[in-house]
């Protein structure tokens, strides 16, 4: 019996595991075929694609069987990554190290989007609540997707796979590629396997099938989006390369023609002066910076060898020689032959006096240019050489133009009326890069290559002419240049590939990628339970019921706490004004007493106790101003004072003269001789207080107070200012605390009410009040009165 039972499990797991994926080789078999049709929709440089399904499929895979698949994403990966880059070049190190670290950040990308899942939605999961779909979509995709982009990049970029040029562009295309293929891939896997079947397959129909049929339009849409693209560049880039080619075959057309033209100077006169010809090719020399020098070379004959290194030394060359190079490619004289072609005359002079004298025939293998051009009669140019004047790591060549000094029309003719040759040095650097310059020397890469040349013929650009990877733009063309075929390869430069990015290409197939993660979002919650979306109204509609009885509630507390805390003021209102009105008397009957005592016994007691007597009666004054003010100060919140119309120059004056000091102090006024419509009695408190103030607390004998007024349709404005002490910043909001004093009370009496009196009589009325001082000299107090109050308008 218990075998049996044994049986039946062991059966019962078969029945349960599928090979097709749980196998980890089926699994890596998936990984590569997927990525593989995915590389179909790369854009250049062909690393990355904007869906990458097989990122979805390891996340999935890893969710639905367990971690232990892992082997398979790295097997895949690795081989997908292997493959891929052997297929555009050789197996390299760099390949290898490559396809290595994207595996494990395939891998490791796929094992962390797999444990956040499971951490912040939980698995096996329905996909049914908004907000398990959208965790589902930040995590799984765009969060856990940042491993691999950041790995496979930067490797990318470490083995120079990828310029530093592309990394944003490449890190970019990786993320998103991984992203979008989560998001877009998961839940189709999800639907094919995942438990609850009953709910997963009645999505086939609603979720599946739109998202299958919308990828396809994608990628038709995408795959044709590119093809036009790619054509699009190829025209373009053809374009740039045959205007080069054309553009390079007529400068060196040009060249020859320079050449060519020396050939007419000497065949045209018996005799040509160094002056002649240096005035000759010195329009050449300016306008074609390709030129290292243009010389004359005749051919010397042995028995010509004396005579011509002796006019030549006549003429300020006292060193002059026939040279050649030996073996170590020093400068020597030449040895006995039966003729040279030394270079006699040759500009510019001063850049190529080292070649002045060398036989140019001493090599062989110009030697063999020398014998083409004589006995065919035109131009012929000599394979790579660096010149003995050369002083750049650039290649040069030379074109010899044959100087006949009488019939040649044929060959035997040519052989022996050959005068000498037109020599012109070329620099093929220089010559490329003046036509390159401008636009087409950042669009593209050239490399020009002798085909005539035994070995070493590059001329221009890359050492070799398959350098670069295949799969980009490649042109190749040849030019013909003094009897020697040149090729000329033309490949798009990085600028070129970053400013002709396929960005249709990529902006259709993101749009319509994202377009289809959106779609599939939304077909996940519309196809969710329906009474998941019940019972979340409900729980929302109890919430916000629980919150307006909750509001309710705190309402009528606010409402009770307003109450007591206007009856506490009025309270605390009614005691100021009980408690100043009841200490007058008995500090009146103080005074008297103090008075009585000080009159009695003035001569009686010490000086010490008569002065202590005269220190009672300012304590006792101070008390009395500050219960008048408290009392002041206490009414400002219970009376309604009366709005009238008021002078305030006559206000201003009347406080000046109570001040008591208007002989030592001045006071000017500024637009103040105007009726204006405020309450009397808080204007006559506040610049009462004011001016008293600034008289109070000057710290000189005499000064300037200074009361102006302005108007706007929105307020008056009473500015009282002072020549006195300034009030630091620090200290100018104690100053309109109650009770406050800047200085000591011994020093200055008051009772500290002044400026409280003044800001709360502002405030009642819907004003306000500003100090502003520097804190050293000067301070200015500024009244805002409203310029409608009460209902009432208040304008002058």
């Amino acid at each position: 019996m218990q075998q049996t039972t044994l049986i039946d499990n062991s059966k019962r797991h078969l029945l349960a595991l599928n090979p097709l994926v749980l196998n980890p080789l089926l699994l890596a078999i998936a990984y590569m075929v997927t990525g593989y049709l995915a590389l179909l929709l790369a854009i250049e440089p062909g690393y990355t694609s904007m869906i990458f399904p097989p990122a979805g499929i390891a996340l999935a895979s890893l969710l639905i069987w367990g971690n232990g698949l892992w082997p398979g994403i790295f097997i895949g990966a690795f081989t997908l990554n292997l493959l891929s880059g052997q297929l555009s070049e050789p197996l390299t190190a760099s390949i290898l190290v490559f396809s290595f670290s994207a595996a494990t950040g395939a891998t490791l990308q796929a094992l962390a989007g797999a444990w956040l899942t499971k951490y912040m939605i939980g698995f096996p999961t329905t996909l049914t609540k908004v907000r398990d779909i959208f965790l589902f979509l930040l995590v799984a995709g765009p969060l856990s997707c940042l491993l691999n982009s950041n790995i496979g990049v930067v490797s990318l970029l470490a083995t120079g796979l990828i310029p530093a040029s592309d990394l944003t562009y490449t890190w970019f295309t990786w993320w998103l590629g991984d992203s979008i293929g989560v998001l877009i891939c998961a839940p189709l896997l999800f639907i094919a396997f995942c438990q609850p079947r009953s709910l997963w397959q009645s999505r086939y129909a609603s979720v599946a099938a739109p998202l299958v049929l919308t990828l396809v339009v994608v990628a038709v849409l995408s795959v044709w989006a590119n093809k036009w693209q790619q054509e699009r560049n190829h025209f373009e880039f053809k374009e740039i390369a045959n205007n080069t080619v054309e553009r390079l075959n007529s400068s060196l057309s040009s060249y020859v023609d320079a050449v060519a033209a020396i050939e007419r100077l000497h065949a045209g006169s018996s005799h040509v002066s160094w002056e002649e010809f240096r005035r000759f090719v010195q329009y050449t020399l300016m306008n074609k910076p390709g030129i290292n020098g243009l010389s004359w070379n005749p051919v010397i004959t042995q028995p010509q060898r004396q005579s011509f290194e002796y006019q030549l030394q006549m003429q300020g060359f006292a060193q002059f020689e026939i040279k050649e190079r030996d073996s170590r490619g020093r400068l020597i004289t030449a040895g006995r032959r039966p003729e040279y072609i030394v270079v006699n005359y040759i500009e510019p002079l001063d850049e190529n006096r080292k070649a002045l004298g060398f036989d140019v025939a001493s090599n062989p293998y110009r030697r063999q240019a020398l014998d083409q051009a004589r006995d065919s009669g035109k131009p012929v140019a000599t394979a790579r050489i660096t010149l003995v004047q050369e002083r750049e790591q650039q290649s040069g060549f030379l074109l010899f133009y044959p100087i006949y000094g009488g019939s040649h029309s044929t060959v035997q003719e040519r052989r022996q009326h050959i005068k000498g040759y037109a020599v012109g040095v070329f620099r093929v650097g220089d010559i490329v890069d003046t036509v390159l310059e401008g636009q087409y020397k950042d669009q593209i890469v050239v490399g020009i290559y002798d085909e005539s040349a035994d070995k070493n013929g590059h001329l221009y650009g890359p050492q070799e002419p398959f350098t670069f990877s295949p799969g980009v733009l490649e042109l190749t063309d040849s030019l013909e240049v003094g009897g020697r075929r040149w090729s000329l390869h033309f490949w798009p430069s990085e600028q070129y590939l970053a400013n002709h990015r396929s960005w249709q290409v990529w902006a259709v197939l993101t749009s319509g990628l994202l377009f289809t993660v959106m779609l599939g979002a939304f077909l996940l919650a519309m196809s969710g339970r329906s009474y998941d979306l019940d019972s979340q109204v409900k729980a929302r509609t109890k919430e916000i019921k629980n919150r307006e009885q909750e509001l309710k509630t705190t309402n009528k507390v606010l409402k009770v706490s307003n109450k007591l805390l206007e009856r506490s003021n009025q309270e605390l209102e009614h005691y100021a004004f009980v408690a100043s009105h009841d200490l007058k008397s008995p500090l009146q009957a103080i005074d008297e007493l103090a008075s009585w005592i000080a009159e009695d016994c003035r001569d009686i007691l010490p000086g010490e106790s008569n002065r202590h007597l005269c220190l009672l009666k300012e304590r006792i004054a101070r008390m009395q101003t500050m219960l008048a003010d408290l009392l002041i100060f206490s009414r400002l919140s219970r009376e309604d004072y009366q709005w009238e119309k008021i002078n305030l120059q006559h206000i201003a004056e009347e406080a000046f003269v109570l001040t008591g000091d208007s002989d030592s102090f001045q006071l000017q006024l500024s637009d103040c001789d105007t009726d204006i419509d405020l309450p009397r009695v808080p204007i006559e408190q506040a610049l009462r207080n004011l001016i008293g103030n600034a008289v109070k607390h000057h710290d000189k004998g005499c000064g300037i107070i200074r009361v102006s007024y302005s108007r706007d349709d929105n307020e008056h404005l009473i500015r009282v200012c002072d020549d006195g002490p300034g009030i630091p910043e620090s200290l100018q909001q104690m100053a309109l605390e109650m009770f406050s004093t800047l200085n000591p009370r011994d020093e200055i009496e008051g009772s500290g009410l002044g400026l409280s009196l003044v800001k709360k009589a502002i405030e009642r009325l819907e004003g306000y009040m500003c100090i502003i001082s520097d804190g050293v000299r000067g301070t200015s107090i500024e009244l805002h009165w409203p310029a409608k109050g009460r209902g009432k308008d208040s304008s002058g």
